[in-house]
């Protein structure tokens, strides 16, 4: 009972902002662009900055990190092509889309503060920015066919890792106001991100339920066996290797169906397979806390 009401303390905060975010979308219609650019280019910058700059990161646990991201995301797309090609549907490129990359920032950044405290959140960014740079590299290049690799050069994501590991890579602390300024905007990041999720799931339709359950299982069941025998292989211990698992099993992303959306890529499959794979984690996520906790 003691575990259970620990897991339960853990999820509970968040899917009920995510729910908050659901009801506000039946009762309010608003534009959800604001949001996100505040979030890409104020609030996101500001966690990373703060998150890496003056928190200790182990260097090999952050290149390990970073490689067993790179590595779900490819053994997503290994097995989506086995898959296609058994079933004589290899043209579907929004499946790869939900199976390659994992919702790395709504659901893992809150779970695994609450979690594993701010070392599992140091991890869990670190991770989340390796998901980013391939969305907006390999997903948008998938999704459009070309001119993915430089819009990451066009967001301030690269570069705000860049000073957070210089920092702390130098030693060098920012003057105490400015990190409070930096903590204080970056603290906003996670409830907005979590109310945007619930927002946007509201007008979230299922259909293609076949390849819809496809994809899911792929995704949080695949992901996961890959993530396993990844830090298995690096033997990879401890609070980083709880965080890379559970990362690695989160829901499809919602920015997927951003994307299928933006360049006409089997939209309605891919937010199918958001939903799906979203309402299946309220499910899956306390399994795996209980799990590790």
């Amino acid at each position: 009972m003691g575990l259970f009401l620990k897991v339960f303390d853990v999820v509970f905060p968040v899917f009920a902002i995510i729910g908050v975010g659901y009801l506000f979308a039946h009762f309010k219609k608003i534009s959800l662009e604001p949001i996100i650019e505040s979030l890409i280019y104020l609030t996101v910058p500001a966690l990373v900055i703060s998150s890496l700059s003056q928190r200790e990161i182990a260097l090999n646990d952050a290149l390990l990190t970073g490689l067993c991201a790179c590595g779900v995301v490819l053994g997503g797309a290994g097995i989506s092509y086995v898959y296609l090609r058994l079933t004589g549907r290899s043209h579907l490129r929004g499946f790869y889309l939900t199976t390659m990359f994992m919702n790395s920032a709504n659901i893992p950044l809150p779970l695994t503060l609450l979690a594993f405290g701010r070392e599992g959140l140091t991890i869990a960014i670190i991770y989340y920015i390796v998901i980013s740079i391939l969305v907006y590299s390999a997903g948008i290049y998938i999704a459009k066919g070309e001119g993915g690799i430089g819009e990451i050069f066009r967001l301030p994501l690269l570069y705000s890792t860049l000073i957070g590991v210089g920092l702390n890579v130098g030693g060098v602390r920012l003057p105490e106001p400015l990190f409070t300024a930096l903590d204080m905007l970056g603290s906003a990041t996670i409830p907005l991100m979590q109310v945007c999720l619930g927002y946007q799931l509201y007008s979230t339709r299922f259909s293609e339920m076949t390849l819809s359950v496809s994809a899911s299982l792929i995704r949080i069941a695949g992901g996961f066996l890959v993530a396993l025998f990844l830090v298995t292989l690096f033997n990879i211990e401890g609070v980083t290797r709880n965080v890379i698992l559970l990362s690695s099993s989160m829901p499809s992303a919602v920015m997927n169906f951003v994307m299928s959306y933006k360049y006409g890529l089997e939209k309605d499959l891919v937010a199918s397979t958001v939903a799906l794979t979203t309402l299946l984690s309220v499910v899956t996520i306390p399994l795996m806390l209980m799990f590790m906790l």
